[in-house]
């Protein structure tokens, strides 16, 4: 595990071409950010697992259902935690009786991210999420069996 203390701190923004190759670049960017900041092991795992669980959601839900012409990723990295926000510019899908219906579907995108990071925040085409440093990296916590446990119950 990677000591918070050894982390060094950085912070960027930037705008993913809306593509599966753009979503892959831009992982691996951030990714060799985190990793030059000193993040490894099960830490640098749940974050990149979740950034990219965001970023596909975006690309789907954003730019394949909604028209998104653009999706922005920002995330900073500090000796406690780090912060990761994917937000992508679609239209807003409510539905003729007013429900927000994005969280609507059957992916498993936003849970994953919530089983691998501290904090979770969606709102329309925007996901904020935390991972703290300074806790057990949550990839390694017992909830996560668990978790695939009821979701193999649901597939079979």
């Amino acid at each position: 595990m990677t000591r918070a203390s050894s982390i060094s701190s950085f912070s960027a923004v930037e705008n993913v071409f809306p593509t599966e190759a753009g979503i892959a670049d831009a992982l691996s960017r951030a990714v060799d950010v985190f990793r030059q900041a000193g993040l490894g092991g099960a830490h640098l795992f749940s974050i990149e697992l979740s950034i990219h669980e965001a970023l596909v959601n975006a690309f789907v839900h954003g730019v394949l259902e909604r028209g998104a012409s653009q999706i922005r990723l920002a995330y900073e990295i500090d000796s406690r935690r780090v912060r990761v926000v994917v937000e992508d510019d679609g239209a807003d899908a409510v539905t003729q009786d007013g429900r927000d219906n994005r969280g609507e579907g059957h992916g498993r995108g936003l849970s994953l991210i919530r089983a691998f990071t501290s904090r979770v925040f969606s709102q329309g085409g925007v996901i904020s999420m935390e991972l703290d440093l300074d806790e057990a990296p949550v990839a390694s916590s017992d909830h996560i069996p668990a978790m695939l446990r009821s979701w193999n119950s649901l597939l079979w």
